[in-house]
């Protein structure tokens, strides 16, 4: 006996808010073949099909040179898009390359990430897709294709934005599920890949009875961390708020915290800049800044504008670093002013972070937990000698201070001594190292965001001691051309952050500084070794210093 046909067929589904006209892009007439206006069981609904025409690839020219073959592989590509309005949504079918015709302005973020959140199963997981919200933006695709449970995925518990996640999922509310009795495996984030039926009338109540999911609560589910921290898209209604806020913060108001936090494709660059050349930030010109670019050197030409001007000249704002003090000599990339920029701001107990350009909601019981991990971990306390660090304005003042604590017995000083490994090109193994063989590494913290390239540090060095051979043998070496008497045989135990400006409080850091630190914690703990904190007595820096040594400079 012929098996029956099966009632439904995987498809890829979108929300999207905005009337029927806003959810498309612009299409060419020449793109479409069918737009037409179709019946489901009583609902209009709008068909739009076509293809898209693909030009010839820049790479055609490299490889007919190298081959002698002429290619040519300009391509169609088709789409079909199926618009449904379910007030206060229009649903989106999409087959073939559908999902280009969409306005992505319009699109829910996350839509199918909370489906998934509510019915796949996390002992059944089969792919994980996710990005760092820190300084670094690491970016993870892990598979499992037989399918593993949650902890096989090793997520960090704080500060991962999860995008994409696929895996076995109960869709008893799917005319899917009703028929057959199985589970399916599904593929979320924006969208959501699922069987959809394929008779009109149920294909309908498929689309309610996934819009129902998607607004139950999530209490009950082991993935509901993963909703902690989402992206705002571009229609959140707090955002005209939150872009007061922050054009507030740059204009010197009291209404969030704002920091200057380096970007992840420019923290090796800055680490080693002589200068930093800015352009397009509003009136008067391009300047540079020699030396350390401070949040000053920003919010100085910003809060100069009026305040609805701000936020749009801070995104059209570009920062170069420049590896000579005159900004001439170009050692990275321009990058928008925007993504030098770190606020927090607190709206009915939700925590919003911008990062990178982009804002983030961080719900209020994420941060409690996290705020409680964060001091328990800095009671790790290093004792530090009496040994005062007073500024002096000059670009060597970390060197000058380090020294000055290497006489103290058991103290070495490695500030800029660097080390070299295959994996390493070049790298400081530590600015101290304490009497009992501590790793310390030692930074000027004058605001919450300046520790991120701090932790860098740590985590390379000690990564490097423990995986790669010839660090180690350096580091011997190192210590012993500075005491004799020193020895060194096996990778530190104990990995010391010692900082002046601010002290290790909970307080005192960004809540994306207080991940990043997690995150630091984990990977020490991992190499067996253990992460303590040291507040170094200082001095206030003199404004009267800073400018003088910038004259100098």
């Amino acid at each position: 006996m012929a098996a029956s046909p099966a009632p439904s067929k995987p498809a890829s589904l979108f929300r999207l808010d905005g009337t029927e006209a806003e959810t498309l892009v612009s299409l060419r007439p020449e793109q479409v073949s069918v737009d037409t206006a179709v019946d489901l069981s009583g609902t209009p609904a709008r068909l739009v099909a076509g293809a898209f025409h693909t030009e010839v690839p820049q790479w055609i020219p490299h490889a007919a040179s190298l081959t002698g073959s002429e290619l040519d592989l300009s391509a169609e590509l088709p789409f079909a898009v199926l618009l449904v309005p379910r007030p206060p949504w229009t649903y989106a079918v999409t087959w073939g390359a559908g999902h280009l015709a969409l306005n992505d302005e319009h699109v829910e973020q996350g839509f199918g990430l909370m489906f998934g959140i509510r019915r796949l199963d996390p002992f059944d997981l089969g792919l994980i897709a996710s990005a760092a919200l820190d300084a670094s933006a690491r970016a993870t695709q892990i598979s499992i294709p037989g399918g593993g449970d949650l902890s096989a995925f090793r997520l960090e518990p704080y500060g991962e934005l999860v995008n994409r996640l696929a895996g076995a999922a109960d869709l008893t509310e799917l005319t899917y599920g009703r028929v057959t009795g199985k589970r399916y495996r599904i593929r979320v984030g924006n969208a959501l890949w699922v069987p959809l039926a394929k008779e009109p009338r149920a294909f309908l109540a498929d689309l309610d009875a996934v819009g129902a999911v998607v607004d139950e609560p999530d209490r009950d589910s082991a993935l509901r961390f993963i909703a902690q921290t989402r992206p705002l898209d571009r229609h959140h209604r707090l955002l005209p708020t939150l872009e007061d806020r922050l054009a507030g913060a740059l204009g010197g108001e009291e209404n969030g915290a704002l920091g200057l936090a380096w970007p992840a494709t420019a923290v090796r660059e800055a680490e080693h800049a002589g200068s930093f050349r800015v352009t397009g930030l509003g009136a008067g010109g391009p300047f540079t800044v020699a030396g350390r670019l401070d949040l000053e050197h920003l919010t100085g030409r910003l809060a100069t504008l009026d305040a609805e001007k701000r936020v749009k000249a801070l995104r059209a704002g570009r920062v170069v670093t420049c590896a000579d003090d005159a900004g001439e000599e170009e050692s990275g990339a321009a990058i928008p002013a925007a993504k030098w920029v770190v606020f927090e701001t607190t709206i009915d107990h939700v925590r919003y972070v911008f990062h990178q350009g982009r804002w983030y909601r961080i719900g209020e019981t994420y941060v409690e937990q996290m705020r409680a991990q964060v001091a328990a971990l800095l009671a790790r306390r290093y004792p530090w000698p009496e040994v005062k660090w007073t500024p002096s304005g000059e670009p060597d003042d970390e060197h000058r201070y380090c020294r000055k604590v290497a006489r103290e017995p058991g103290f070495l000083c490695l500030d800029k001594d660097f080390a070299t490994t295959p994996l390493h090109p070049r790298f400081e193994l530590c600015d101290l190292l304490g009497p009992g063989g501590e790793l310390i590494h030692v930074k000027w913290l004058g605001r919450a965001t300046a520790a991120s390239h701090l932790y860098t540090q740590a985590l390379v060095s000690a990564e490097a001691l423990r995986d790669e051979p010839d660090a180690l043998a350096q580091l011997a070496a190192k210590a012993a051309a500075l005491d004799p008497a020193r020895v060194v045989t096996d990778p530190p135990g104990t990995v010391v952050l010692a900082a002046a400006g601010r002290s290790w409080h909970v307080d005192e850091l960004f809540t994306l500084s207080q991940v990043a630190l997690l995150r630091l914690d984990r990977a020490v703990r991992a190499l067996r070794a253990e992460l303590r904190f040291a507040d170094i007595p200082y001095a206030p820096k003199s404004r009267t210093r800073a400018k003088a040594a910038k004259r100098r400079r």
